[in-house]
């Protein structure tokens, strides 16, 4: 495999983003892409478009492409492969994620005990692993671990930074509340609506309650940070904030946090910003 390289935004519009990805420029679709392109001769040097619905299209090629390649994020290597459903394996507007957790980590002066649910390829994972920190990482979908274990290679993480387990996020967190485990930082980076491998259905705005729920049981006696993302329509900073609070203070009323929250970012090349969905970050204090 070739030496990482880096990602940037080039341009987007029409519903599509144009990706470089290393040394390979991609298309994808995007509802969130709206308005005009900015800079349409760009877009006809494209190494591959994805074309169709998700999960219902195909890549085209322009020209022969790798099975897959490396792209660094900071000092994170991900592998990168082009998904049946349109995605690459790795989320490039959750760097700034991944930023925030490892120097909120990092203040706490000690190894941490993570779960990571919903976890897919492991972008989360491998940058707190790489730090030195206990990761637990959860889904539902083999290949997506498998895909996460080729990261954790490539990343060079010791073969005891990870516990990986195959197994439905919600059911997990129940699991692991009724076992009195408990965890020093939490992600969750759950679907607005799927389906796991055995049928059972995801949807947010029935489920994702019960789950914060287990969460906030499974925190620590000295949680550092616990940090949600969200993809419906209805999901906004504001909306999760009270949605943890109430969850939050029912737990443990005593407990001190601070919220802060936005848009997950992907800024291009040419300053524009594109909005792919909404984060709060929780950090925990004495």
């Amino acid at each position: 495999m070739n030496s990482p390289s880096s990602y940037s935004l080039l341009d987007f519009g029409n519903a599509e983003r144009l990706e470089q990805w290393g040394e390979f420029r991609l298309i994808r679709p995007d509802p969130t892409a709206t308005g005009p392109r900015i800079h349409p001769a760009l877009w006809a040097d494209a190494d591959a478009v994805y074309e169709g619905e998700k999960g219902k299209g195909i890549w085209t090629h322009a020209k022969p492409l790798p099975d897959s390649w490396l792209v660094s994020f900071d000092d994170i290597q991900l592998v990168i492969k082009l998904a049946p459903y349109k995605h690459t394996g790795a989320f490039p507007e959750q760097q700034l994620n991944w930023q925030w957790m490892r120097e909120r980590a990092k203040k706490t002066g000690r190894p941490l005990s993570v779960l990571n649910l919903f976890a897919y390829t492991g972008g989360a994972t491998m940058a707190l692993a790489k730090d030195g920190h206990k990761v637990t990482h959860v889904d539902s979908s083999k290949p997506a671990i498998g895909w996460a274990k080729e990261n954790a290679i490539q990343n060079n993480l010791p073969a005891d930074a990870v516990r990986w387990i195959l197994e439905d996020a919600a059911v997990f967190a129940e699991r692991e509340h009724k076992r009195g485990k408990t965890y020093d930082a939490i992600i969750l980076d759950p679907p607005a609506f799927g389906h796991s491998p055995t049928g059972k259905t995801w949807k947010v705005e029935r489920d994702l309650a019960p789950l914060l729920e287990h969460c906030a049981a499974l925190l620590s006696s000295a949680p550092s940070f616990l940090v949600l993302n969200g993809y419906a329509r209805n999901d906004t900073p504001d909306s999760f904030k009270r949605l943890l609070t109430g969850i939050l203070r029912t737990q443990n009323a005593d407990r001190k946090f601070l919220f802060e929250g936005g848009n997950l970012l992907l800024k291009a090349t040419d300053g524009r910003e594109l909005s792919t969905g909404t984060v709060i970050r929780c950090s925990f204090g004495a």
